[in-house]
């Protein structure tokens, strides 16, 4: 089925001009944080919209949490709005070269599937370094915390000192949050919001037993220290599994590779082929059935090797 060549136009005029908000939108947030710095200075700057870590923490469908939660945790500057226009921007663009090169309705569609994953992506690509270099760096700042209760220090202190010493990320996350309690906000709701950014379970238990401390006290310094022990347990243990799994994983990645350069290599070499699943009546189902069972596959292999200590 021919695509009509007004669409097309349409199109690529609906691509150009949000990729060009997407882009104007990723600037401003760009000096969000100096706005805000000096929005608290007084300077009368206007409050900006709710960041995601808010939206986050009140979001009650899932679907939503999820996506605040993903943009709070890759670290991204972007509002809730423009996170969505580069989504849309994407999508709308993957749309119009979908059409444009496969000249099929079911290309648009795959062009549109695939532009808005794209970001998404991105960012859970973002969110599992982050992630991976606070899961190094944990064992190491919570024996300076440690080391720093041990000391007399507050912790506050203690943080201030983390934020000084420590490598980013976990670096920047002391930093902001020791920033939070001498502008006065609640240990409570500061820590509440480190938890959520931190989502490591020796971090989730120190949280929580700094909010039991505030209320009950106890000995906070030796508990910081096992709980730094653990993490350096949970590090080993994780670097051997994934010795292990390794050429599980690898299959996985090699599988799917293996099966899009396939297709590529039929379109160029005997694009008929493609003509003819697409023109026949069980073409497309085919196609879908074979995207969904690669898909399951991986998705099976991926659990298979994700363990969780």
């Amino acid at each position: 089925m021919n695509v009509p060549e007004i669409l097309v136009i349409t199109g690529a005029s609906v691509a150009s001009v949000a990729l060009v908000s997407a882009v104007a939108l990723s600037l401003r947030d760009s000096r969000r944080k100096e706005a805000e710095f000096q929005r608290r200075l007084g300077n009368g700057i206007p409050k900006p919209e709710p960041a995601p870590e808010f939206m986050a923490r009140d979001a009650t469908n899932w679907m939503d949490r999820r996506f605040y939660l993903l943009l709070e945790r890759s670290g991204s500057q972007f509002s809730i709005a423009t996170a969505l226009a580069v989504c849309i921007a994407f999508a709308v663009v993957g749309c119009t070269l979908g059409l444009v090169l496969s000249e099929h309705f079911l290309g648009g569609v795959a062009g549109l599937i695939v532009g808005a994953m794209l970001p998404l992506g991105w960012w859970r690509f973002q969110e599992a370094q982050r992630l991976k270099k606070m899961q190094k760096n944990l064992p190491a700042t919570l024996d300076l915390l440690a080391d720093g209760l041990h000391a007399g220090q507050t912790l506050e202190q203690a943080a201030d000192l983390v934020a000084r010493r420590m490598h980013a990320p976990l670096k920047d996350e002391f930093a902001h949050s020791v920033s939070l309690l001498k502008l006065g906000h609640s240990p409570v709701a500061v820590m509440e919001r480190m938890a959520r950014r931190i989502p490591l379970p020796e971090f989730q238990v120190f949280a929580t037993a700094v909010l039991v401390h505030r209320q009950t006290g106890g000995n906070l310094a030796k508990l910081t220290s096992r709980l730094a022990g653990a993490a350096r347990d949970r590090l080993e243990f994780l670097g051997q599994l994934g010795a292990q799994t390794v050429a599980g994983r690898y299959s996985a990645i090699g599988l799917v590779i293996a099966a899009v350069v396939g297709v590529v290599v039929l379109i160029m070499a005997r694009p008929q082929y493609l003509d003819f699943f697409l023109t026949h009546e069980l073409g497309p189902g085919m196609l879908i059935a074979a995207g969904v069972l690669l898909l399951a596959g991986t998705f099976w292999i991926w659990r298979i090797t994700d363990v969780k200590y």
